[in-house]
């Protein structure tokens, strides 16, 4: 189980591009919602490539960012993995939400 110093510094990493992932993830809503379900496979990949681009962002112009989490314990793949997976997570829900309605 992940302690909730780890999980704390995770969010931390996270916020750092929130605003840019939720935003993208709110616009797939809408063209979901816009498109139908039908579009489904679209929103993914235009999500998956703006994934592509956070990650190369973060990972060249914030480099020096990582060394903080790296002195906490924290590797790098950890917190892609942790940040990214909870990031999707309220991509397929905010779908779901988006079709149901």
């Amino acid at each position: 189980m992940l302690k909730i110093k780890t999980l704390r510094l995770m969010f931390t990493f996270y916020m750092s591009y929130f605003t840019t992932a939720f935003v993208l993830t709110l616009v797939s809503a809408y063209m979901l919602f816009k498109l139908g379900a039908e579009a489904f496979t679209l929103i993914f990949w235009f999500k998956m490539v703006s994934y592509g681009i956070i990650i190369y962002y973060i990972n060249n112009y914030k480099s020096k960012e990582f060394y903080y989490y790296q002195n906490l314990g924290i590797p790098k793949l950890t917190l892609w993995i942790g940040t990214l997976t909870f990031d999707f997570i309220i991509f397929i829900a905010l779908l779901i939400y988006s079709v149901s309605k």
